[in-house]
């Protein structure tokens, strides 16, 4: 599982260190999204439940880092 970084305030919910990574993101619907976090310090694994604004990037916005113009 890829590990991606991210600024947070998720702290070890079992032995409450702050070196927990997020691991994966997965949007549940339009409002709402689960993360999962691993602990350096302990190795547990947690969900936690995020609310967005429901706004989701368009095709071109996530396609335009990608794929540059290459015409010259």
């Amino acid at each position: 599982m890829a590990s991606v970084s991210a600024p947070h305030n998720e702290k070890c919910p079992r032995c409450g260190s702050g070196l927990v990574d997020l691991e994966w993101r997965e949007r549940i619907n339009p409002q709402e999204a689960q993360e999962l976090w691993r602990c350096w310090n302990c190795k547990r694994e947690f969900i936690t439940a995020v609310a967005s604004d429901g706004i989701e990037p368009s095709v071109a916005e996530i396609a335009e880092p990608f794929f540059t113009n290459l015409l010259v």
